[in-house]
């Protein structure tokens, strides 16, 4: 069936969903089940009956991914699509920064699903994250503003949902299951391998500056 067949058959309701449902995957990329219930009731719409989602998106190269048990709907670039078939999701360029903060986000993430966390949604506090950046030397090239801009950011792909004010003590982030997905493993892994290169770089100008300054003495 073609998209009209599929509009045709809905109800005046049905189709007021389905038009917002869309607006919301092409403006935010993912809908997160568990995070309020606009964004329930847009993924079950869309979980029950997918088949005109992928019809309407095909004709501008996108497709929909349903992940059933994380409750996340996600729209992805079918053009995007690499060596090995594997379809890639929709990709948005960040700056360096905000790339790190995501990928320190996804490793917070993936550590509390390793450590057995059954929950739909993760808290962590920005003192987890600002721990985090610290492994990659990186704690403190992002000042407080520069942090609640990235999170704001990730929080309106509805990757994270921040409570409180960033820089405040009790300041919580709320991460969601849709993360796993804006980051692969291979990508991870190249950006832990250029950071450990760059950190080591880093010393070593700094204890050839040492040794410099020892000759000089």
């Amino acid at each position: 069936m073609n998209i009209e067949e599929f509009w045709q058959g809905y109800t005046a309701s049905e189709r007021d969903l389905f038009q917002r449902a869309c607006r919301r995957l092409l403006k935010q990329t993912f809908i997160v089940r568990d995070k309020n219930e606009e964004n329930k009731r847009a993924y079950y719409f869309i979980s029950k009956k997918p088949d005109p989602f992928s019809a309407y998106f095909r004709y501008i190269g996108f497709d929909i991914l349903i992940d059933r048990e994380n409750g996340v709907v996600m729209l992805r670039n079918c053009a995007d699509a690499g060596e090995n078939g594997k379809i890639q999701a929709n990709r948005l360029g960040l700056k360096k920064a905000e790339s790190l903060v995501l990928c320190c986000l996804w490793t917070l993430y993936a550590d509390r699903v390793r450590s057995g966390s059954l929950s739909r949604s993760i808290l962590v506090s920005i003192t987890d994250l600002r721990f985090e950046l610290e492994k990659y030397g990186i704690k403190d090239q992002i000042e407080k503003s520069a942090m609640g801009n990235i999170l704001a950011l990730f929080s309106g792909f509805n990757l994270v949902d921040v409570s409180g004010r960033v820089g405040d003590a009790d300041c919580m982030v709320r991460l969601y299951p849709s993360l796993q997905f804006a980051l692969d493993t291979e990508e991870f892994q190249r950006f832990v391998n250029v950071t450990k290169r760059r950190m080591m770089e880093k010393t070593g100008e700094a204890e050839g500056d040492e040794e410099d300054e020892d000759a000089e003495e």
